[in-house]
């Protein structure tokens, strides 16, 4: 789902960036199985696995106070 409203952090996946989605944590001298950024979900913390971004967009408004 890559475009102008992708989670900049997943890239429109919605997968966790340091497991690549699979919840496992990678780090293999840890005890903790699950993930320590997604607590084993799986899901981009971001967006909260949706893939979408929340901001406000890109576009820029004129509100005219340059005209003051």
């Amino acid at each position: 789902m890559k475009g102008e409203n992708a989670c900049s952090a997943c890239e429109g996946d919605g997968k966790c960036t340091s497991c690549y989605g699979s919840g496992v944590n990678i780090h293999l001298n840890e005890t903790e199985p699950k993930c320590r950024s997604c607590n084993g979900t799986g899901k981009c913390q971001q967006c909260l696995g949706s893939g979408k971004s929340f901001g406000l967009g890109s576009d820029i408004i004129e509100i005219g106070l340059n005209k003051l």
